[in-house]
């Protein structure tokens, strides 16, 4: 009677941690909202965390084989056109648009100005025009807690920026509402230079 009780019991144990592996919950086994990301993270407290990358480049041109356009905080990656995982649409926070010195912004990596077809991705609210008196571009090295990221506004407000405005800070809330700041510093032939802050 034992032996069939401990059976029984390893059986019903094998079953429920299978069932947890399987994400029975959301029929999916994809990551949630806890799982850890890559950057640099700050804080004791993960949901006060804020996570950065630097000196990440985005490219001028399109199809370039060197740089990127469009950006993962979960990958924490800036993808080449042709490089972009099918898988990965979800997960793409920014895509980045050039029309020229005088007219370049990022959007959504679903909205219709960008010319990259990605299956699966969601909608990014991007505020490319951050006033000074709104945030002050010295303020973005300062931030170190998500709670200042959530008191962020943003809405998608269809402006662009000029190489003459850098230093200069974009606004982002991604498809799983993190909010983010992109602090973009520099523009060479070949690319801009941006820093980037999220929510944990």
């Amino acid at each position: 009677m034992r032996k069939y009780f401990l059976l029984m019991a390893v059986i019903a144990l094998t079953y429920i941690a299978c069932s947890k592996e399987a994400g029975i919950g959301g029929g999916t086994n994809n990551p949630g909202d806890t799982t850890a990301t890559p950057g640099s993270g700050s804080g004791n407290n993960k949901t006060d965390s804020v996570v950065t990358f630097t000196d990440l480049k985005f490219s001028l041109t399109p199809a370039s084989e060197s740089y990127g356009r469009v950006f993962s905080s979960f990958k924490g990656k800036v993808y080449l056109d042709n490089d972009i995982p099918d898988t990965l649409g979800k997960y793409i926070d920014v895509a980045f648009n050039n029309f020229g010195a005088m007219s370049m912004f990022f959007t959504s990596p679903n909205d219709e100005s960008f010319d990259l077809d990605i299956p699966g991705t969601l909608t990014t609210l991007v505020r490319n025009l951050v006033p000074a008196d709104t945030f002050n571009v010295n303020s973005f090295d300062t931030i170190t807690h998500a709670s200042t990221l959530k008191k962020l506004t943003i809405t998608t407000d269809n402006q662009s920026f000029a190489s003459s405005d850098m230093p200069l800070v974009v606004f982002f809330q991604n498809g799983f509402a993190k909010k983010g700041i992109i602090k973009v510093t520099a523009i060479t032939a070949d690319y801009i230079v941006a820093d980037v802050k999220v929510m944990y």
